[in-house]
């Protein structure tokens, strides 16, 4: 314990001569309405305000001005606390140095509050500042190396290709430079540079990953704000709708991709489902069996599963229906389409799926394809394979609005066009295959 503080006991204690306040004697100190203060030691004084909150304050000269600092309030700051913050300030003081130089950092307070000296105080203080100069050094390269590997790396399953835009549009202008000297108006002509040249997304790619970096070293105290935040995206450009859809092809190399890949047996039918009926990954996934008649091969979608608030009619091909009768045996009794593995009382998270379709298109060597746009690639094939005769037809089977007036006062299901169109494309899935039955195949390896 500080020398200045000993002898402190029950009663009226002495410091350095005065007469010092005791816990009993703030307890009585009563609130009059006007801020009025109680001397303690050396300048250091309870503060009682107007409302009835207390703090300490130390009142002194510097320079031959008058100066105040306040340690904080009682009893946050016990009496003990409060003598040993004062005992340092009121040595800095003596030495012609502002209390604040000192005890405003957190890690030197701590120490002084554990009994620690004014020279045990200004180690930490000098450590802190060493580490803060070293930070400040640190460049966008080497932290955004950090968060790649402390990061992405371990929460990505394909870290290597999503941290593409930082490698292609940051790192090249940023890698060398201090985090200190990257600043919002740097950035922004940046980001523009790669709009101008590679377009918007990848411009938004790179203010988002900018955004994450500097986020990260903020988190870790190597910089003090986050310049790519004052940058708002909407004055990049606006994200245009994917456009993305499976040719042909690809189509034959993502089931067989599929159905060769080494995962779970429901999670391969499921996602050739959605790419059979052009659902969204949730409506499957969540699905009931009470939903199904399977004997009329017709699913109906409550409208509270529904993004358009409009419940929704799903004509089954035979294919359909098969997938679903093995998933109804897969599935082991539980009242879910796609139950969770480890419990099947709940549906299947639509995320589950992810794994089985990025194991599809790795082996298919598909690039930029995500399971939405299974939705893109069925309104594209229908049309292209001369299936979808009429708009109205493939936009009642993809359950979007009709355009136009038609739209308006047309409420027809087109039942009849919708499960011949729905048919044949799931024939045409079956025939770009060089197996005849994809449902129960396990497939060769296709060249």
């Amino acid at each position: 314990m500080h020398p200045l503080i000993q002898g402190w006991g029950k009663g009226i204690a002495k410091i350095g001569g005065n007469m010092a306040l005791t816990d009993l004697q703030i307890k009585k100190l009563k609130t009059t309405g006007k801020e009025y203060q109680k001397a303690h030691d050396r300048g250091l004084s309870l503060v009682v305000r107007a409302g009835g909150a207390k703090f300490w304050r130390y009142d002194f000269r510097l320079d031959g001005k008058k100066q105040k600092y306040g340690y904080g309030n009682y009893p946050d700051i016990t009496i003990a606390e409060a003598n040993s913050l004062h005992a340092v300030a009121h040595k800095l003081v003596e030495h012609g140095r502002h209390p604040s130089e000192v005890l405003e950092d957190v890690n030197v307070r701590r120490v002084i509050l554990a009994g620690g000296s004014l020279n045990e105080a200004e180690a930490v203080l000098s450590q802190e500042r060493e580490r803060a100069l070293i930070a400040s050094r640190l460049t966008f390269g080497e932290v955004a190396g950090h968060y790649k590997s402390e990061w992405v790396d371990r929460n990505w399953k394909s870290p290597d290709k999503g941290y593409i835009p930082v490698r292609l549009h940051l790192l090249p202008k940023l890698g060398d430079k201090a985090l200190e000297d990257i600043d919002a108006p740097m950035l922004r002509e940046l980001f523009y540079d790669v709009r101008e040249r590679k377009g918007t997304q990848s411009a938004l790619h790179a203010h988002n990953w900018c955004t994450r970096i500097f986020a990260y070293a903020l988190e870790h105290d190597w910089c003090k704000n986050n310049p790519a935040q004052a940058i708002k995206a909407a004055r990049i450009g606006q994200r245009g709708k994917r456009e993305r859809y499976l040719t042909m092809p690809e189509i034959r190399r993502y089931l067989v991709g599929l159905y060769q890949s080494n995962c779970y047996r429901g999670y391969k039918l499921a996602l050739h489902l959605l790419l059979m009926l052009a659902l969204r990954k949730n409506e499957l996934c969540e699905a009931n069996w009470s939903e199904f008649d399977l004997d009329t091969a017709e699913w109906l979608i409550p409208v509270a599963r529904m993004k358009t608030k409009k419940e929704h009619l799903v004509l089954l091909p035979e294919q359909a229906i098969a997938m679903l009768r093995e998933l109804m045996r897969l599935g082991g009794g539980s009242p879910w389409v796609l139950p969770m593995p480890t419990d099947p009382k709940r549906p299947m998270n639509g995320n589950n799926l992810d794994g089985a379709h990025a194991a599809a298109i790795n082996a298919a060597g598909i690039e930029d394809y995500v399971i939405h746009d299974h939705r893109h690639t069925v309104s594209t094939q229908l049309r292209d394979q001369g299936l979808g005769l009429h708009t109205e037809i493939v936009e009642t089977a993809l359950s979007h609005a009709i355009p136009g007036m038609a739209g308006r006062y047309s409420h027809a299901l087109y039942k009849s066009q919708r499960i011949a169109m729905l048919q044949q494309w799931a024939d045409l899935l079956d025939s770009i295959m060089t197996e005849q039955a994809v449902v129960h195949a396990t497939f060769r390896k296709v060249s």
